[in-house]
């Protein structure tokens, strides 16, 4: 067992409650075999630290960056000269990129694996999800060996995509006619080509991300098909006691977010440079992106559970519609003779009721606060990039 030892401390930590026989707690997951950041952050048994990881992305880009463009030939203020037309300390999209969006892909990557193990553990606990110990070593021993693949998959692909998205921007922005503090007289200068790294960097998370939600999806769509949900009625988090699988959906959400914004201050960047072609597209293409995805990814991790949710709501509801029909027919028989007693009376009402109470169980892991934090979330980019994009439109119709 010296996989145990060398785990994340939310699957120590797991496997440690089901040792000590903490109800049905028996399905434990590392996704992180293979993943060099989930590597780094958990080096030496250290926990996972927002702080840490923050600090360090903002060292490996825009510190170097900043260090490159300060020793660059270019200044860091508009000058008088207005050349370049946008300078490191007025480029509000690099900022954002480096300073925002870098580091909460970073912090979601790293952190995943634990508030995907902390749900698991809290639905388990609860006893809302249950898996025999067969079934969770089945699902266990299916998905182990493919995490290693999915990480190396992200990360390969991501290097790929780094690597396409910065020669692009080679090409674009060393163009004279933009104005850009990466380049002068066609040719990058010193902070251009610590500004294409950092691009490689930014670009290379993007597939990570993607690979691992939808391989978080696609393992609890597994776990469910496995488990037996029993949710709970009246239970405080009105969502039937799932209501931590549903902020995994909402964590997404508010990543997703941040990554439109970047989309936003990207269209900015270029209705402000004046930039024409194929370059004024990317944001069009990356703001239709965001409106088709956005959705789908608070939704991808939480239809494993809806479909589970829907199927047991069906079986209770089935169970009680036959005992009523027993009794309904046992009833009818009894009619003729008019032998209908007080306690017939109350086990009809009695099942009655309990199929009122089983058709209000949710059939959705999330409640309504959950919810409004996901439309916001969604809404925010769509308000801030209506001026620019009502001024792209006015500027093509004149």
């Amino acid at each position: 067992m010296d996989w145990i030892d060398s785990a994340p401390e939310s699957v120590r930590q797991a496997m440690l409650d089901a040792q000590a026989g903490e109800r049905r707690e028996t399905l434990v997951v590392d996704t992180t075999r293979g993943s060099v950041l989930h590597a780094w952050a958990r080096a030496g048994g250290r926990r996972e630290s927002l702080l840490r990881t923050y600090v360090a992305s903002v060292l490996v880009t825009y510190v170097p960056l900043a260090i490159a463009t300060m020793l660059g030939p270019l200044p860091w203020l508009p000058s008088p000269s207005g050349d370049p037309r946008l300078t490191f300390l007025t480029d509000w999209n690099v900022a954002f990129m480096l300073l925002v969006s870098f580091p909460a892909m970073m912090m979601f990557i790293v952190t995943d694996q634990r508030e995907l193990a902390s749900a698991l553990r809290r639905v388990q606990l609860d006893g809302v999800m249950v898996l025999s110990r067969e079934k969770a070593s089945q699902v266990v021993a299916a998905w182990s060996p493919r995490w290693p693949v999915i990480n190396a998959a992200g990360y390969a692909i991501g290097a790929a995509l780094g690597a396409v998205i910065s020669y692009v921007n080679f090409q674009t922005f060393s163009n004279p006619t933009v104005g850009y503090w990466i380049a002068s007289d066609s040719r990058l200068v010193l902070p251009g080509y610590v500004f294409l790294a950092c691009v490689f960097v930014f670009y290379a998370l993007i597939p990570v991300v993607v690979f691992r939600t939808l391989a978080v999806s696609l393992f609890l769509r597994d776990a469910v098909a496995h488990a037996s949900l029993r949710m709970m009625p009246f239970h405080p988090d009105r969502c039937g006691g799932l209501r931590p699988v549903g902020r995994l959906g909402l964590r997404s959400q508010w990543l997703l977010t941040i990554l439109g914004l970047n989309i936003v201050t990207l269209g900015l960047l270029v209705w402000y440079l004046e930039m024409h072609g194929s370059v004024e597209v990317m944001p069009i293409a990356a703001a239709v992106a965001y409106l088709i995805i956005g959705p789908a990814v608070f939704v991808a991790p939480l239809l494993p559970f809806r479909n589970g949710m829907l199927r047991t709501k069906a079986e209770l509801m089935a169970e009680v519609s036959e005992r009523l029909r027993i009794e309904l027919q046992r009833l009818r028989k009894q009619l003729p003779a008019g032998v209908i007693t007080k306690e017939d009376e109350e086990l009809i009402e009695r099942l009655r009721k309990i199929g009122t109470i089983i058709d209000q169980l949710p059939v959705w892991p999330f409640d309504a606060n959950t919810l409004k934090g996901v439309v916001t979330a969604y809404a925010v980019p769509i308000g801030a990039g209506v001026y620019p994009a009502i001024n792209f439109i006015l500027e093509h119709l004149r």
